[in-house]
């Protein structure tokens, strides 16, 4: 796999510090510029790039995030071109994603609640910009500032947003969805939505579905769907009912109505049946964490 020298200069402003992480055909460093600001800087890996699609993908994740400004979505800087390859720079955010609590075992519900809304603010956001990302999953989500002195409460950073479809006027702007095809599945098999897996037209709703399994996640410690391989993932979100909080959780005093209808509402295999909007699911959360014991 080729990497980046530490030490190396990009677009004659960047020098890579070290490496944040690597996976499916990209690499994240973090870099500095002379006056001492910091980023983080993602590329498509040369070896592991397919014709180029990951070095499209990354420019058109570039001018997606050029339309969004959102306190809980990652602030894009740059596009720089060096050496034939392309760099995306980003705001360098101190945190770690929130699989990492997951593994911990279940958050509070009150945490996970705050942690989906926030989800919901920033999803609101970008649907409103004609953005759906299609990719949210816990790897893809920042955790930030918890427990500081200055401030208790966890705040999210959404990143990642590779896979990102473009709807109604960011379409028009940005470009159409030319790297996608119909009957083709994009997205992270444990997270996807039904549609999204049989390869069917999708709409911002596949993102709520996602929120719904991770929140499922946060307050369980476990994913609503349990499988073998990405197949199995992909035909229990498409024919297997989801299990009740309930079932998976115990009699626990904080398993609610409002919390199951909460979840249960965003799991829905139908998207019809599901949200309509992450602000319609966001009142419906406000709803279920008044509801808590």
């Amino acid at each position: 796999m080729t990497v980046l020298a530490i030490g190396a200069a990009i677009g004659g402003r960047y020098q890579v510090e070290r490496v944040l992480g690597h996976g499916g055909m990209g690499a994240v460093y973090a870099v500095t510029t002379a006056d001492g600001r910091r980023f983080a800087m993602k590329t498509a890996l040369p070896d592991l790039d397919d014709d180029g699609q990951a070095a499209r993908r990354l420019a058109r994740e570039a001018n997606a995030l050029q339309l969004l400004d959102h306190p809980h979505i990652v602030g894009a800087v740059e596009l720089v071109a060096d050496g034939g390859r392309l760099y995306l720079v980003v705001e360098l955010v101190a945190g770690r994603p929130l699989g990492e609590l997951i593994v911990g075992g279940p958050l509070p519900p009150r945490r996970a609640l705050v942690l989906a809304r926030q989800l919901l603010d920033a999803l609101e956001h970008a649907h409103d910009r004609g953005v759906v990302h299609r990719d949210l999953k816990p790897d893809n989500v920042l955790v930030t500032a918890a427990g500081s002195p200055h401030d208790p409460y966890d705040h999210v950073k959404v990143l990642d947003f590779g896979l990102v479809k473009l709807f109604d006027q960011a379409a028009a702007i940005v470009g159409g969805d030319r790297l996608t095809r119909t009957g083709i599945a994009f997205g992270t098999p444990a997270y996807i939505a039904p549609e999204a897996a049989l390869g069917r037209a999708i709409d911002r709703r596949v993102d709520l579905y996602a929120v719904g399994v991770i929140l499922f996640e946060l307050l369980t410690g476990r994913l609503p769907f349990v499988a073998a391989d990405p197949l199995g993932y992909l035909r229990a979100h498409v024919g297997t009912p989801p299990p009740r909080l309930a079932d998976a959780a115990g009699a626990q005093p904080w398993v609610t109505p409002a919390l199951e209808a909460l979840v249960g509402g965003a799991l829905a295999k139908a998207p019809a049946d599901r949200f309509a909007s992450a602000a319609v699911m966001r009142a419906c959360l406000d709803d279920a964490f008044l509801a808590l014991p």
